[in-house]
């Protein structure tokens, strides 16, 4: 991991994102809907995960005017190098995934306290198993009092085939709740629900 962490830089997160939201329109056929549900100032953005391109796609997708954060594994800064730099530059941030990691924990509340978009997986990983939630959104999302937005990604992506982004409406966990595992699967319900599936 870089000694130091590497400084956000919003005016390269704005560069960036058109960037590569232009090339995930002609690789996937970049379909989104519901930009409308996307509410102002700080919130939790929960998308599903099942592949690598999930965490650009979620970021794409809330455009480039959206101040976004992203929570990611801290196994991406490890070796350092262009590329840990880089997503530091654009606005993740390291978590130790399984730990108390009360670094991550503080960078998350501040960024949605500073009103940005923070993106964290419910799942925790791609390889989780079907159904699995990790509770770190719901934490989160109680502690700052701040709205979910769950979100949908078409799961099994092809090359040239369409892939949908479905933004749905934000919903605020039960005020005084600290039954994170109880928020953590409405989280998910919700996001499947999006795609029309339904999560016992």
């Amino acid at each position: 991991m870089p000694k130091t962490m590497p400084k956000f830089h919003r005016w390269l997160q704005k560069i960036a994102v058109p960037i590569v939201s232009a090339v995930y329109h002609l690789y996937y056929r970049l379909h989104v809907t519901g930009h409308e549900n996307i509410p102002e100032g700080g919130c939790v953005v929960c998308p599903n995960h099942t592949s690598y391109a999930d965490p650009p796609l979620a970021a794409v997708s809330l455009t480039w005017r959206t101040n976004i954060a992203l929570m990611a594994k801290k196994e991406l800064f490890e070796k350092g190098g262009f590329f840990a730099h880089l997503i530091g530059w654009l606005g993740a941030f390291p978590v130790s995934r399984g730990d108390a990691d009360i670094t991550a924990i503080k960078t998350a509340l501040q960024a949605v306290k500073d009103g940005r978009k923070l993106i964290i997986f419910p799942q925790g990983t791609r390889d989780a198993a079907e159904g699995e939630t990790k509770e770190g959104a719901a934490m989160l999302a109680a502690r700052t009092r701040a709205p979910i937005l769950p979100v949908y990604i078409t799961e099994n992506k092809k090359r040239f085939g369409r892939v949908d982004v479905i933004i749905g409406k934000p919903f605020y966990p039960e005020k005084g709740s600290k039954d994170y595992a109880a928020i953590a699967e409405d989280i998910l319900r919700r996001i499947y629900a999006l795609n029309g599936e339904t999560r016992a």
